[in-house]
C-alpha cells in the first residue's frame, strides 16, 4: 500500500440505491452498494460495462441525486446537504476527469485548465499562470492559445486531466483516464495521479478497463450487477468481500 495512505477516510458511502426510470423501464443501477476510498490512496473500480461504476462516481462527486443511503466526502456528509451546498463542496474539493474530455471548443486550453481557479475565485491572470504550468507538467508547454479542437485525442485528455488537477482538489475523479493515451503518456498520467494520491489529505479513485494500470492502485474494487463485490490489495490479497468490511 501507498505509504501515505491511511485509515482515515476520503469517501464512505452507505447502502445506497439509484434507479433510472419507473416501472417496466426501470433500472436499478446501484443497489445498496457499501464503499469506501481512504485518505493518501489511489483506488480503482473496475467491473463489465452497465455494472455501476459511472453511476457510482457520479453520486460521490454530487453531479447525480441518490434515491437512497448515505455519503461522506472528507466528513461532510452530502446526504444531509442542500443542492447548493454540495455544488459549492464540489467546487472546492472535487477535480473531475471525465471519458468525453467536456473541453469547452470556444475557449484555449489555458482558458479551459483556468476554469475551475475562476470559479473559485482566483484572479485571471495567476489563474493563467497556473493553468500553463500545469499544461507544461502534462507534456503541452507552448500549446496553451490554442483551441482543443486542433488537439489529438491524446493531447485533449491531458488538457482535461489539467483542469481536474489545476486548483489541488482534495478528490480526484477519473472515469477511464487512460482511454484515449498510448501506453508511455498512459504511464506518465497515472505517475501524475499516484504523485497526487500520496498527499495525506488527498484520494484519487479511478475507473477503468485498461488492466494495464492496474499497477498504480493501492486497492481494487470489484463491482458486479449494482454492488461491490470485492476489493483487493495492491499484493492482491482479497481484503473486502460483498461490500463488507
Amino acid at each position: 500500500m501507498n505509504a501515505t495512505a491511511s485509515t482515515q477516510l476520503a469517501v464512505h458511502v452507505r447502502a445506497v440505491t439509484k434507479t433510472f426510470g419507473t416501472g417496466e423501464a426501470a433500472v436499478r443501477a446501484l443497489k445498496g452498494v457499501d464503499f469506501t476510498a481512504r485518505q493518501g490512496e489511489l483506488l480503482m473500480i473496475v467491473g463489465p460495462s452497465g455494472c455501476g461504476k459511472t453511476t457510482l462516481l457520479s453520486v460521490i462527486a454530487g453531479t447525480l441525486n441518490f434515491d437512497d443511503g448515505e455519503i461522506d466526502v472528507f466528513g461532510s456528509a452530502l446526504h444531509q446537504m442542500k443542492p447548493r451546498h454540495v455544488t459549492e463542496f464540489r467546487k472546492r474539493n472535487v477535480g473531475f476527469i471525465f471519458q468525453q474530455f467536456n473541453l469547452i471548443p470556444t475557449l484555449t486550453c489555458v482558458e479551459n485548465v483556468s476554469v475551475p481557479l475562476l470559479i473559485n475565485g482566483v484572479a485571471r491572470r495567476e489563474a493563467e499562470r497556473r493553468a500553463e504550468a500545469m499544461l507544461a507538467q502534462l507534456g503541452l508547454a507552448g500549446r496553451g492559445h490554442e483551441r482543443p479542437t486542433n488537439l489529438s485525442g491524446g493531447q485533449q485528455q491531458r488538457v482535461a486531466i489539467a483542469r481536474a488537477l489545476v486548483h489541488e482538489p482534495r478528490l480526484v475523479i477519473c472515469d477511464e483516464p487512460t482511454s484515449a493515451l498510448d501506453k508511455d503518456t498512459g504511464g506518465h498520467i497515472m505517475d501524475l495521479l499516484r504523485d497526487v494520491a500520496r498527499h495525506p489529505d488527498r484520494s484519487v479513485i479511478v475507473v477503468t478497463h485498461d488492466n494495464r494500470i492496474f499497477k498504480y492502485a493501492d486497492r481494487l474494487t470489484e463491482m458486479e450487477d449494482g454492488r461491490v463485490q470485492r476489493v483487493h490489495d495492491q499484493a492482491g490479497n482479497l481484503t473486502e468481500n460483498g461490500g463488507t468490511m
